[in-house]
């Protein structure tokens, strides 16, 4: 078996019971009969099992710069520890909350410790800064030795690892997470593990800092964020104005508030959401429910209505919906409607990749944010954001059509690319549209040929 399938079906423990190490590990599937489909099950571990997964998405993006390092999974270290050297390159301040067992750190390293153990095992706290130091040795003497711990001690501690007090030289459960916002993705408290940080962690070393690799990971998200926005886009409301983020942000940078666009901004998005945090523009904002209740008033009252919610979907459809209300009614005609009332692209999570501020009910900033349900965690920027959720919620049952476009978003194939499928709608959606889309696709989905 692959190293990565069986790091992918150890998020499964419920399902799958795994035996053996590396490309020998054989999986076992528990049920007595094949399931039709994955039905999450209750169970203490969800939580847990949830933030590996979200961990290993993470630490795939934060080092997926370091071609040139090769990586290895907990598990098999932990199956190996007799024959493999491990080299701690963290700060000192994260090394004095725990290390792993018999670890050196990296600036002690010396060439004849390199000579005798049949793997060098670099780790940190996700995987970002051994890469980088194991790519950069990779083409030394001792390279094809060489591997760095995928997840780093997060990935350790959700394989339930040992930790040790480097004064003491005893067990420890405390572990160091870096920064605050890598918290989330290590084991629960009730684990038995407690996850520390530090303001300050600037230790002079030559690797990366800590939002150098929050940042690198969020451009990765980023990118892949962009194709499911336009999948959501295409199959759900595809003749409805986009508005980008960016654009925006700009319309509202003004500090002068008379200088400011005449738009009115609806949040289409569930109370629980609202009431964390919503876009701080400047500009009146009101509730879906709001809108909904004399939608004319509001139309011929602003310049632009601009609808918006987590990921674009649940706004799109309602902008589409209420602009086919609003004809069946006699309400205004279809060219006027359909640019009066435009939507956010991507939502929420496409302002947060922007570095679009939040801000609170009451008006102050905040980093905090509801991402609706867990399956979108993995759709927002690192850097700079606090999530703010219940993790044993399941995913609502109206997001679900959603959830599915994550798949879809990921086929890059040249039938599947949003250009060539916004030219095979042109018989069913406005030409205005088409042109508005097609110029936008240009600049934010991957290149093609005219």
């Amino acid at each position: 078996m692959k190293i990565r399938v069986a790091q992918l079906l150890q998020c499964f423990p419920d399902d799958f019971a795994l035996s053996g190490s590396g490309p020998g590990t054989s999986a076992t599937y528990r049920s007595s009969e094949i399931r039709d489909s994955f039905i999450p099950q209750a169970s203490g571990n969800d939580v847990n099992n949830g933030r590996y997964c979200r961990l290993l998405k993470l630490a795939a993006d934060a080092t997926d710069c370091y071609a040139g390092a090769r990586g290895i999974g907990a598990r098999e270290v932990q199956s190996q520890m007799q024959t493999i050297l491990l080299v701690d390159c963290r700060s000192a301040t994260e090394r004095a909350v725990g290390v792993l067992p018999n670890s050196v750190c990296v600036t002690d390293i010396t060439e004849a410790d390199l000579l005798h153990p049949e793997l060098v095992v670099a780790y940190c706290c996700i995987g970002a800064r051994s890469a980088n130091w194991a790519e950069k040795q990779s083409q030394g003497l001792w390279g094809y030795k060489l591997r760095f711990l995928i997840g780093g001690i997060a990935a350790w501690a959700h394989q339930d690892g040992t930790f040790v007090d480097p004064e003491t030289e005893t067990p420890t459960r405390r572990v160091h997470a870096w920064v605050k916002e890598l918290v989330p993705f290590f084991p629960t408290g009730s684990s038995g593990f407690e996850a520390v940080f530090s303001a300050d962690l600037c230790d002079g070393s030559d690797l990366p800092s800590p939002y150098a690799v929050l940042r690198q990971a969020s451009v990765t998200r980023c990118a892949r964020f962009q194709n499911l926005a336009w999948e959501v886009r295409m199959r759900y409301w595809p003749s409805v104005f986009c508005l980008e983020a960016s654009d925006l942000q700009a319309k509202c940078a003004n500090p002068n508030p008379t200088m400011r666009p005449n738009y009115l901004l609806v949040d289409c998005r569930t109370p629980a959401e609202r009431q964390v945090s919503s876009l701080m523009t400047g500009l009146p904002m009101i509730s879906a429910d709001e809108f909904r209740a004399k939608p004319l008033a509001f139309v011929n009252g602003y310049e632009l209505v601009v609808t918006f919610c987590t990921i674009g979907g649940r706004s799109g459809i309602f902008s589409k919906k209420i602009v086919d209300e609003m004809l069946e009614a006699g309400m205004g005609t279809e060219s006027v409607l359909r640019r009066k009332l435009v939507n956010l692209l991507g939502g929420i999570a496409a302002w947060c990749h922007s570095k679009g501020p939040l801000m609170t009910p009451n008006g102050q900033p905040t980093e905090q944010l509801h991402p609706w349900c867990r399956a979108f965690l993995d759709m927002f920027p690192i850097e700079g954001l606090e999530i703010v959720f219940d993790e044993t919620r399941p995913v609502p049952q109206d997001a679900l059509s959603l959830v599915a476009c994550k798949s879809a978003s990921a086929d890059q194939s040249e039938e599947n690319q949003v250009p060539q499928r916004l030219l095979q709608m042109c018989s069913t959606v406005p030409p205005e549209v088409i042109a508005d889309s097609l110029n936008r696709a240009m600049q934010n989905c991957a290149g093609y040929e005219d």
